[in-house]
């Protein structure tokens, strides 16, 4: 059975590693020994890593396939703590290196973006710095939107709160079909920079209220302001292979 690693095991990664214990070994980082019994329970081989603690980071990297899904705001220097990983002799035996991006990484303007944008002025600095950091030593790079799904529900955290650009869309993925491209990138070895977005931009006022309603909380306080940024992520590249999102009504998720 071939070995699966997991750097980061937040509200996806977490679940990554729930969806491929039965085919993989599966080893796992946890920041801190909180969660270490919980992922050793479901049956995980667990480890600690983070920037001040590199010990097991060879154990860790051991491995047929690994994941990297971190934050950048969990960090003091994030790009130091990749470079720490990259850095690594062990990484360059790895068969297929998937990293999670954002689409923050496009400049918050009026188009269509796709892979193929060349990108002079992002959104988002530390994103597009640590693309580049990591580019030229990853097989994958998913430049995912916002994550949504099961618990995580769009609006929700801004419940009473004044939201601005109510008429801006907003791009989105679901939990579940990032676990499926990871798993679709892997059986059909792929290689590449992909957005993952759902086809369906809804506006934040559009979605928020909806899901207000739906799920019994307060909807947020929509700003009077009506300019917006009509900003949509092309999500299309990854279906030309074959990949089909599951979850792509953000009114039915």
């Amino acid at each position: 059975m071939k070995t699966f690693t997991i750097l980061g095991t937040g509200w996806l990664g977490a679940k990554l590693a729930e969806n491929l214990k039965s085919d993989y070994n599966v080893k796992v980082s946890v920041r801190n020994e909180d969660k270490l019994f919980d992922f050793e329970n479901l049956g995980c081989i667990t480890y600690i890593l983070n920037e001040y603690n590199f010990s097991f980071l060879d154990e860790l990297l051991d491995t047929n396939y690994l994941f990297i899904n971190y934050p950048p705001s969990k960090f003091d220097d994030y790009l130091g703590f990749l470079e720490k990983i990259y850095s690594c002799e062990k990484i360059n035996n790895i068969e297929k290196i998937i990293f999670i991006s954002s689409t923050s990484i496009y400049p918050n303007s009026e188009g269509i973006f796709d892979e193929n944008c060349i990108i002079e002025t992002s959104s988002n600095k530390i994103v597009f710095d640590a693309e580049n950091l990591v580019l030229n030593k990853t097989h994958i790079i998913f430049r995912a939107s916002g994550l949504f799904g099961e618990d995580r529900i769009a609006g929700r955290r801004l419940a009473n709160k004044i939201v601005d650009f109510p008429k801006t869309k907003i791009n989105f993925v679901h939990r579940n079909d990032v676990i499926n491209a990871t798993i679709f990138v892997i059986k059909n070895d792929l290689n590449g920079i992909f957005n993952l977005a759902s086809k369906q931009h809804p506006t934040k006022e559009e979605l928020y209220s909806f899901n207000a309603q739906k799920f019994n909380f307060e909807k947020p306080i929509f700003s009077d302001n009506k300019s917006s940024v009509q900003r949509i992520i092309d999500g299309s590249k990854i279906e030309n292979f074959g990949f089909e999102y599951k979850f792509f009504d953000a009114f039915n998720l």
